[in-house]
């Protein structure tokens, strides 16, 4: 005799309600009288019926299903406001939590707890041009965005009306104004999010400080959900949904994408170069492995980008941000902690560029800036040795003493709105001119390869005290001029 589908889903919710790490068909099959000779036809069907059940996850190292729900209470994970969030003092829900809650719950009626003062977030409408939005929205699935979009506000009904998608759309975000406050939110702080109910969609939240965060362990997180998200795209192939995606691959990840120490949905979709959005997909977006190697432009979807300013070498990347340093100057201010043992990212990141906030065309550039800068770091830090470095050490720190005095230089001007084509022309070319010796001089400087003779330190300490007596000279002309 067949069992009945009722006793079979009470038996499985029985089975579920009194597990811990999961549950097997066997499990459940020893709650049922079932006759020796049905055995086999119940557990295959069983097992249909759990595969397909969207509440489960299985676990086929172990063969046994696990709630969702329970695996993703008291999970943590990142989510990484942009400039415009922080300047608006809002927070789109966007793709940020759909992942990590029931199917069922609207973006926007997520629940966000603030942990220290236990007060629910408030949504409020913002309005904003809607190709600037998709980026937030990106891992909902192409189809899925304007839906939201139009479910969320019915004005925003233009979309379906206008030819063009170069419109405003009105949504509801969540008020993050007492909180950025609060917490001095800058651009580079993040929320670390808790997961409090999932069917619910309820979530805690508390601020991240962005010095914290290490480019180094983004990028390891951004690697590990990439080859996450490889194995379930080989085992469901184009089946599953983009949130669907990326929940089984938290699941298949081995507790390998959670905690403070991550990166966000936001800094994946910028950084992964395993995975891309195929769009072309015949019923719907999915993320499928990149074919080929990412290209330094950094392709993106069409109307989607990544930064509107330069990324593709540092080199450009500072010019583009009006930075006065070039990478070799960086390098030798890297270098110059380890000399100094003081090996602390934060302080040569001051060194180099002071507290002020450089001119980043978006968010995202800077971060990819971060992310070069951090680069840099590792590689030094992994090939740096002190009793090689000695000789040409003590060089390097007199090149940087003078370059420190043109970065004042500069600082000052910027303070004042001077430009250094507004200065006396003779002066500003004599001090390129320092600059540009003192920039090949690095380069012999920081490289593994050179090994300098004791003739050679001398004629290097001489050069580099008459180029800086050139240049200190050109600064008291130039403090002169402004009256300084």
């Amino acid at each position: 005799m067949k069992i009945d589908s009722k006793d079979i889903d009470v038996a499985v919710e029985a089975t579920l309600a009194a597990a811990k790490d999961g549950v097997s068909i066997a499990d459940v099959l020893g709650r049922l009288t079932i006759a020796p000779e049905n055995m086999k036809a119940e557990e295959l069907r069983l097992e249909r019926e759990l595969d397909a059940d969207d509440k489960l996850f299985k676990d086929l190292n172990k063969n046994v299903y696990v709630m969702r729900s329970n695996f993703f209470a008291g999970r943590e994970f990142i989510i990484t406001p942009s400039e415009i969030e922080i300047d608006n003092d809002i927070l789109f829900p966007g793709h940020r939590f759909c992942i990590f809650c029931n199917d069922d719950i609207f973006p926007s009626e997520t629940s966000l707890i603030d942990e220290k003062s236990k007060k629910e977030l408030k949504t409020r409408e913002f309005k904003h041009e809607v190709t600037e939005l998709v980026p937030y929205h990106i891992f909902l699935g192409s189809e899925q965005i304007f839906d939201y979009f139009i479910a969320d506000n019915l004005a925003n009904k233009v979309l379906l009306e206008k030819k063009t998608s170069q419109c405003d759309v009105t949504l509801n975000v969540f008020d993050m104004k007492e909180f950025y406050t609060k917490n001095k939110f800058t651009s580079g702080d993040a929320l670390l999010v808790t997961v409090k109910d999932w069917d619910k969609g309820i979530f805690s939240f508390s601020y991240h400080c962005g010095m914290e965060r290490r480019s180094s362990n983004v990028k390891k997180w951004t690697n590990e959900l990439g080859s996450a998200l490889e194995v379930v795209i080989d085992r469901f192939g184009e089946y599953l949904e983009i949130p669907d995606q990326l929940r089984w691959a938290f699941f298949v990840s081995d507790d390998l994408l959670w905690g403070q120490n991550t990166g966000s949905l936001d800094e994946f979709y910028i950084k992964t170069d395993r995975i891309e959005i195929n769009f072309a997909n015949s019923s719907h977006a999915i993320l499928a492995r990149k074919i080929t190697a990412q290209h330094d432009d950094m392709e993106v979807p069409e109307n989607i980008g990544i930064s509107r300013g330069k990324i593709n070498s540092l080199a450009a990347l500072l010019e583009d941000v009006d930075s006065p340093l070039k990478a070799v100057e960086i390098d030798g201010y890297i270098m110059s902690q380890f000399y100094q043992g003081a090996p602390d990212f934060d302080t040569c990141f001051r060194r180099c560029f002071g507290m002020k906030k450089l001119s980043f065309a978006d968010d995202a550039q800077e971060i990819i800036f971060l992310n070069y800068l951090e680069d840099r770091w590792e590689t030094i830090s992994s090939q740096y040795n002190l009793h090689d470095d000695r000789p040409k050490a003590l060089l390097r720190e007199q090149v940087l003493e003078f370059i420190d005095e043109r970065l004042a230089l500069l600082e000052n001007l910027k303070s004042m709105d001077i430009d250094t084509d507004q200065l006396p022309e003779k002066e500003i070319k004599k001090m390129a001119e320092v600059s540009i010796y003192f920039i090949e001089l690095l380069e012999v400087l920081n490289s593994e390869s050179h090994t300098l003779q004791e003739e050679e330190s001398e004629e290097f300490a001489e050069a580099i005290g008459r180029m800086g007596e050139i240049q200190s000279e050109q600064i008291d002309k130039i403090n002169s001029y402004l009256k300084i």
